[in-house]
């Protein structure tokens, strides 16, 4: 049984083409459990921002973007591109992450902005868009905001918090509360991230957090995910910066956009996701009714939407239960395919 992820065997090539501001690297992966072979590593500028992003190939094939969640990075979802062969897969670092740039300032709009960004330029087609936890709420909006070029969505626990909007306004001591929050926030963007002293101990950090993450996925993060610590060490390469984002948008706007989304949606939960929410809000605790009924209140806000709960799941579904995820996934993506269209 394999239970490593060997360092990458070979590099057919390394190409740096200067079109612009691309700047690409095809590489050949030998990894074990994981097949993933000459893929194409690019970058493009975004609102002063480089992004970088993997293309897995196929070309020829229908587009589709992945977008990874908060202090994550594109390589992680590795195992959903891979099971996607009839897809000409991207996954895009959202700024801030993995090999894209760190501007230090992160607003909804400017994820939203970087996406359209990216299918512009890839020159891609009414792609699908499958995003994660924070990589959901901008496929959501994406989607919302340029219906007519997106063709299916799907949103891996990319909802947020069951927080219910509908509640009446605000008292004032819970409001205060929360910009005080959004202010401390800022306050302390310029922390740097906690140092590591090497790989291994990544590795034990990431694995105690995710008991249920295969070996092989763990060191495919760990490996694309780390950087050096000015302290020396390592780093997740990550910018704490990016907690900002949660205090530029509001919850009540995205229920609205939702509504505006025209394409067939999937929502993905696993059961055990609340537990992550309630790490994050402890009032959030025991509130398992609570939680049901605004997911199945959110469903019926999208126009044409299905949702599957995945068991032994939490917030990381694709860390949990990849199987099932990529099960899901492709009977989603071949609904209203005509039967000669598949294999």
């Amino acid at each position: 049984m394999v239970d490593t992820i060997s360092e990458p065997q070979s590099i057919v090539a390394v190409v740096f083409a200067f079109l612009g501001n691309i700047v690409a690297i095809i590489t050949s992966l030998d990894v074990n459990g994981f097949n993933v072979e000459k893929f194409q590593r690019a970058s493009f500028t975004s609102s002063n921002c480089e992004l970088s992003y993997v293309d897995f190939g196929h070309a020829d094939k229908p587009d589709l973007v992945i977008l990874h969640g908060m202090r994550d990075h594109a390589l992680s979802m590795v195992g959903i591109a891979q099971s996607l062969d009839d897809y000409h897969v991207i996954a895009l670092d959202l700024r801030g992450h993995g090999q894209s740039e760190n501007p230090g300032v992160y607003t909804m709009v400017q994820f939203v902005a970087d996406v359209h960004a990216l299918i512009e330029h890839c020159q891609l087609d009414r792609p699908v868009l499958i995003g994660h936890s924070l990589g959901g709420h901008i496929a959501g909006r994406y989607a919302a905001i340029y219906p007519q070029q997106v063709s299916k969505l799907v949103l891996l626990d990319g909802m947020g918090p069951p927080v219910d909007v509908d509640g009446g306004e605000q008292e004032p001591a819970e409001l205060r509360a929360r910009l005080r929050e959004g202010i401390d926030t800022v306050l302390t963007l310029g922390n740097e991230s906690r140092s590591m002293a090497d790989e291994t101990e990544a590795m034990m950090r990431l694995t105690r957090n995710n008991p249920r993450l295969q070996t092989e996925l763990a060191r495919m993060i760990v490996t694309h995910g780390t950087e050096p610590h000015a302290d020396g060490g390592i780093r997740w390469n990550w910018d704490p910066a990016v907690h900002m984002i949660w205090h530029t948008f509001s919850h009540k706007e995205t229920e609205t956009l939702w509504g505006w989304i025209e394409c067939p949606v999937l929502i993905i939960t696993g059961d055990d996701s609340l537990e992550y929410w309630t790490q994050r809000r402890t009032e959030l605790k025991d509130q398992d009714e609570l939680y049901l009924s605004i997911l199945e209140k959110r469903e019926k806000i999208f126009r044409q939407a299905q949702h599957h709960v995945i068991p032994d799941a939490g917030h990381m579904l694709h860390y949990d239960q990849p199987e099932a995820i990529n099960t899901i996934v492709t009977e989603f993506l071949l609904e209203g395919q005509p039967t000669s269209d598949r294999q």
